[in-house]
């Protein structure tokens, strides 16, 4: 039964319409008015119809600002049955905390159902608190941490009502979980379109056998029994977040199997989710934190649920071919869609899942028995189809694709909007170019066969089934072969899954989605022994979740990985990463691997030269000579020297070991915010580490000056000489230093500033700060980490942008694709004073490999003309987000310069407090997604976007399509 009585306003406008279908009588406001201030002594001064499936409901505003909502029940229903729905709410009011329980108000005679009787009838009127939240049915999206919520509530009303005594004759029987069966049976004739009904009959049979087998075991007690989508309310909290907040509607409480609670919840949970067993597992995790299940109540679960959903579907069908009532137009709007996907997930698959949510025992998977006669194929390559990848072997080899491994056919985008993709291959999977002879594994009997599959039965101390596909075969039902008699010829793809039982054989399916692999792993074995093939090697051994905790365990706490939920990755193309299960992902901050990831140039190049010759860069070999001519032509004179190192807080601790060997000086002037490295020095430089969680301040020599910031600052946006404003701080700095006899050795600037949250420089303001520092005789140096390689678009190198050349530039990141390499470029004249006598040589700096990858990443960006192309791109990122910023006010400002942009995520637009716990919670969706975004800034709220440059125009419409649908949720 559904009774909306405390829907939020949002819902008014459908409930107005679907009142007034209601099959009760409506009594007019009037009516209402009086009973209230006659019987409750309460003063209405407005009222708005609420829907209901038999009862009258208005929410009703009153004289002192509050909210009840009226029921005004059918004629003939029992005031004493109302009251004991009423003692439940009672008991579970205070048991849900902090869920709500709406309760009855007391009448002036105490009386919480009042008998009316009016127009020939009686009825009884009720008023209850009015609860504010919204219903789930109303979220357009529920997280996994709601549907957890959903799972605790549940199983916190089975312990608040089990003490409650039982109401014979209680007037929902027909919404008994137990009674499913009986009431489809009522109503399945109505159900016109032969696909739906035999969807149905065949849950139906799933619910009976499990009732047969586990039923009479199952714990009884009073439950509440209608945790549906609009029954419960959901708000959220201070980040956005929505959590549980009250249950309404006692009307279909029941003495019946406890499970009941725990199976409607998760019906409901299914609703409008491409993948439901993936929002059914949430709950059920809930519910298990709180209540153990029993092995009856596990078993049975995943077939109550999918009955449960039957029985809404079918008796609205039939009750709307009986009235015509639009609300059942509504009940079943999402329904049906869930039936069709529950009806091809075998009840062996859905019990396992539950067993898994519920963290139950799981039988391990048996092993199959040993092939009587082996699968041979010519020229078969044990090699196993990779994700994402061309197939390396040519035409030449049989290819063989190993069971529940990723499909190189299926690989997608990560995503949950439209189902979690079934990248998993079901069986295993052998490509030839040439056709081959397929014989029987073992004795065999053909159970069905049909144009597009062949399904054979293996009796022996366990009976199984072999499902073929790609075959063309003679054989017809009822034909028998024993091990190693022909049964087909395979043209060139052949794929064998085999089953435990018939039902799963015939469900037909041919790939999985990852989140149902261990099920699957267990009802459909590896066939590989099974066949005489070769099983993968450690195929399972490195899980994402092992590898997870044995890096927590072998790796500090500091070092820490993206997401709460990290995927693991195997591979990559371009702008793409892919995860153990071929889903892929765009990579959206990812700028190590500058050209790409995998770039075919850069992988041909290292390749070849390890193949040759590596050693250290003291050593003569052209490769190093080439490189240094390479890199310095792109420079500006005269910077013309190169120091080859590994990393860039290596390249950066040497500028500033430079800088004050060849000034005599200690001092350093560095800008509020800035992150140069992790060496001890660059820890000692760098204001977002040492002033950060952990930081232990700067070093005595470490001197800062404002942060340029356009959004945050004191000069905004609106002011035309905000950079010379800003560069007069280094001015004040360098004069104080100078004044007290310590003038600076360098002024160290990022050319934009990315782990302070992608901030860019008024314009001026390196020019003015470049020549305060000089003026003092520092040396100025320009940290190209982040942004150099034109990354900027209009500009190779950062600095460029402001119009200055620096005495020394500093690389990383891109400069190798991802290969540990970095440079310092000076002149001639500062590294001549640098060479104090002290020799200065880098073993791995410069390697011939290094050198190779670094000449090849030039090639790249030269001739695929990329500089170009992060300037056309970054355009089209821009405006789509300015687009974004128009219509979600967490967006407070969007800053970019070619491919190097910030979402800078706010609470309130006006005051800027910032959105640390939305940016990081929205990261987390985006990679869900498909999307690799991740939170940077001081306040950890700045969503960095700094892709590969093989990024795409096409790419970024994509990204930013999928931000606004995250940034559109109900979290």
């Amino acid at each position: 039964m559904v009774a909306l009585v405390h829907c939020s306003p949002i819902l008014w406008g459908v409930m107005s319409i679907l009142e007034s279908s209601s099959p009760v009588e409506q009594w007019n406001q009037a009516s209402i008015a009086e009973i209230l201030a006659q019987e409750f002594g309460l003063r209405a001064v407005a009222q708005s119809p609420l829907g209901g499936e038999v009862d009258q409901n208005v929410a009703v505003d009153l004289s002192d600002g509050s909210r009840v909502v009226v029921k005004v029940s059918a004629p003939g229903a029992d005031a004493d049955e109302i009251r004991w729905r009423h003692s439940l709410q009672a008991l579970a009011a205070g048991a849900l905390e902090p869920v709500e329980v709406t309760t009855a108000i007391a009448a002036r005679n105490g009386d919480t159902a009042v008998p009316i009787d009016r127009d020939g009838s009686r009825r009884i009127v009720t008023v209850q608190r009015w609860l504010p939240g919204r219903t789930l049915s109303e979220l357009n999206s529920h997280s996994p941490q709601l549907l957890g919520e959903l799972g605790r509530t549940a199983a916190r009303m089975v312990q608040a009502l089990a003490p409650a005594p039982a109401m014979p004759g209680a007037t929902t029987q027909f919404w008994d979980i137990l009674r499913s069966a009986q009431a489809i049976a009522e109503g399945i004739d109505a159900i016109d379109d032969p696909t739906r009904q035999g969807q149905v009959r065949r849950i139906v049979g799933w619910f009976d056998q499990a009732i047969d087998s586990h039923g009479a075991g199952l714990p009884r007690s009073v439950v509440h029994q209608d945790l549906n989508d609009f029954n419960v309310l959901a708000r959220p909290d201070a980040n956005g977040r929505h959590h549980i907040h009250a249950v309404l509607d006692f009307a279909d409480a029941l003495h019946t199997a406890r499970i009941g609670e725990l199976a409607v919840a998760v019906a409901y949970s299914m609703l409008r989710k491409p993948n439901p067993l993936t929002a059914a597992a949430a709950v059920i995790r809930g519910y298990a934190a709180e209540l153990d299940l029993t092995e009856d109540e596990l078993a049975v679960l995943y077939p109550l649920a999918a009955a449960r959903l039957c029985v809404n579907a079918v008796t609205w069908t039939k009750r709307c071919a009986e009235t015509g009532t639009s609300y059942g137009h509504e009940r079943m709007k999402y329904t049906w869609p869930a039936i069709a996907l529950l009806a091809t997930t075998p009840p062996e698959v859905g019990e396992l899942v539950v067993r898994e949510a519920a963290g139950a025992a799981i039988e391990p998977a048996r092993p199959l028995p040993a092939a009587g006669a082996r699968l041979a194929v010519p020229g078969l390559d044990l090699a196993p189809f990779e994700p994402a990848h061309e197939d390396a072997t040519g035409d030449h080899h049989a290819r063989l694709g190993h069971h529940l491994q990723a499909d190189v056919g299926t690989v997608a985008r990560r995503t949950t909007q439209s189902g979690e993709t079934a990248t998993l291959r079901l069986g295993v999977e052998i490509a030839s170019p040439k056709p081959f002879e397929v014989v029987a594994p073992r004795a065999a009997m053909v159970e069905e066969c049909g144009t597009a599959y062949l399904i054979l039965r293996h009796e022996g101390p366990e009976t199984i089934w072999s499902r073929w596909t790609g075959l063309d075969s003679s054989l017809s039902t009822g034909n028998s072969a024993d091990a190693g008699d022909p049964i087909g010829v395979a043209q060139s793809t052949l794929r064998v899954a085999v089953f435990r039982s018939l039902e799963t054989a015939r469900a037909g399916r041919q790939s999985i989605p990852p989140s149902e692999a261990a099920a699957w792993a267990i009802v459909s074995p590896d066939p590989s022994e099974f066949l005489g093939l070769d099983a993968p090697p450690n195929a399972t051994d490195w899980t994402a979740d092992k590898v997870l905790a044995t890096r927590n365990v072998r790796f500090a706490r500091s070092q820490r990985s993206y997401y709460d939920r990290p995927m693991q990755l195997v591979g990559g193309r371009g702008a793409w990463l892919y995860d153990e299960f071929g889903r892929g992902y765009l990579d959206v901050m990812n700028n190590v691997s500058h050209v790409g990831h995998t770039n075919p140039r850069v992988v041909e190049a290292a390749t070849a030269q390890l193949r040759q010759l590596n050693t250290n860069s003291r050593f003569l070999y052209r490769g190093i000579a080439e490189y240094a001519e390479r890199l310095t032509a792109l420079l500006p004179d005269p910077l013309e020297v190169v120091f080859l190192v590994c990393s860039g807080s290596e390249a950066n601790d040497l500028a500033v070991r430079i800088a004050r060997t060849v000034t005599g000086r200690s001092d350093v002037l560095v800008v509020d915010g800035a992150y140069h490295g992790n060496t001890s020095v660059l820890t000692g430089l760098s204001p977002n580490r040492y002033k950060g969680p952990g930081g232990t301040g700067p070093d005595p020599t470490t001197h800062e000056v404002q942060q340029p910031n356009r959004y945050r600052g004191p000069f905004g946006y609106d002011d035309p000489d905000a950079g010379s404003k800003y560069a007069a701080d280094v001015q004040r700095q360098v004069d104080r230093l100078s004044q007290r006899g310590t003038p600076p050795a360098a002024f160290i600037a990022e050319s934009a500033m990315g782990t302070a949250g992608s901030i860019f420089y008024p314009d001026g303001y390196l020019a003015k700060a470049h020549a305060a520092a000089r003026a003092a005789g520092a040396l100025c140096i320009a940290d190209e980490v982040q942004v150099g390689f034109g990354r900027f678009g209009d500009v190779f190198w950062g600095f460029e942008s402001q119009g200055v050349v620096p005495d020394i530039v500093t690389m990383g990141k891109p400069i190798g694709n991802g290969h540990p390499m970095a440079a310092v470029v000076t002149t001639r004249e500062i590294a001549d004073a640098f060479d104090t006598g002290m020799r200065y040589f880098n073993t791995f700096g410069g390697n011939p490999v290094s050198c190779a990858i670094g000449t090849a990443v030039l090639d790249e960006i030269a001739e695929q003309g990329l500089q170009a192309h992060a300037a056309g791109t970054g355009r089209v990122l821009k405006d789509r987000l300015d687009e974004l910023a128009g219509r979600h006010a967490l967006i407070g400002d969007v800053r970019a310069h070619g491919m190097y942009l910030g979402i800078e995520l706010v609470r309130d637009r006006a005051g800027k407090e910032p959105a640390p716990q939305e940016a990081l919670l929205i990261s987390e969706l985006m990679k869900d997604e498909g999307m690799l975004v991740y939170p940077t800034g001081a306040a950890e709220n700045v969503l960095k976007i700094k892709p590969p440059l093989a990024f795409t125009p096409a790419d970024a419409e994509l990204f930013t399509e999928v931000l606004d649908e995250v940034l559109t949720r109900d979290w």
